[in-house]
């Protein structure tokens, strides 16, 4: 059967007439075409080279689709941070091991869905009293997610675009001095202040200053410790060099270290070293 032409004929309603939409024939010998602005039921059948089909209806269907993302990020209990909320959820870039909580508000009611996760995996959305749908997944490595709804049919048809999802990893913090940031020559009755601040993109735990005079013992002083992570912290400590007992030619080294709240705690980053040089009050 080599027909040159064809047609897909339609009839968009009881009383109007069939007309005809033209077919393009592909090399494998298929005929192909598209009907647009498909809004209600149509009856339709195929004519080529006098032959026509069998006529078939076209049912029209409401099928729901996502209306409003709404996402709900729990961090893992190790960065202490609060959940938090995005009103209007799409793609997801979030800590390694972080519970997305999901709420799908559709356009009309649905019976269920799923979550379909990177091809393979699937987390299923229940129905709510309010219309809505809810799941949990976890988000362990980058990939893709998109929002399945039950439709009217018993079908489940997509419902959202993909969205994408990157997983962040925990970056240790970095520490530096504001205060005076240098190495400086003081005598041994001065005060000095010195001002540390650590920076974590998930919250700093600690901050601490380590000193020695003349390469002895290291003492630490807590400059900061708090139940509440902090992304930036500032702190500071003065340095009382007479109840020190430094004498000129004394040195005093000291540096900073931070840990944060994930877990990269293990290994605290530090600053710089810098030192307090004793000089004598006069020198000829």
């Amino acid at each position: 059967f080599n027909a040159e032409d064809a047609s897909l004929m339609i009839k968009r309603n009881e009383t109007g007439a069939f007309e005809a939409v033209p077919l393009v024939r592909g090399e494998d010998g298929t005929y192909t075409g598209m009907i647009f602005d498909v809004a209600a039921p149509m009856e339709y059948f195929v004519e080529a080279d006098s032959v026509v089909s069998p006529t078939f209806t076209l049912k029209v269907i409401d099928v729901p689709y996502v209306q409003r993302l709404e996402l709900e990020y729990h961090f893992p209990a190790y960065t202490g941070l609060e959940p938090q909320k995005i009103e209007d959820g799409g793609d997801i870039a979030v800590l390694k091991g972080t519970e997305v909580h999901v709420r799908v508000i559709p356009t009309m009611k649905s019976g269920g869905g799923r979550i379909a996760l990177n091809e393979k995996d699937s987390a299923a959305l229940t129905p709510q009293s309010d219309g809505s749908l809810t799941a949990v997944f976890r988000a362990d490595r980058d990939g893709f997610y998109k929002v399945e709804l039950d439709t009217p049919t018993g079908t489940r048809a997509a419902a959202s675009p993909q969205y994408t999802i990157d997983v962040l990893a925990d970056q240790p913090p970095t520490v530096t001095f504001n205060k005076p940031g240098r190495d400086t020559s003081v005598s041994s009755i001065e005060e000095v202040y010195v001002e540390a601040q650590a920076q974590d993109d998930f919250g700093v735990r600690n901050l601490d200053l380590v000193y020695s005079v003349n390469g002895g013992p290291e003492k630490t002083v807590r400059l900061f410790g708090g139940r509440n992570r902090l992304p930036e912290v500032s702190a500071g400590h003065t340095f009382y060099l007479e109840e020190l007992g430094v004498q000129p030619g004394d040195a005093v080294s000291y540096y900073a270290k931070a840990t944060d709240s994930g877990e990269t705690q293990a290994d605290p980053a530090t600053s710089d070293i810098y030192f307090l040089r004793i000089r004598p009050f006069r020198q000829n």
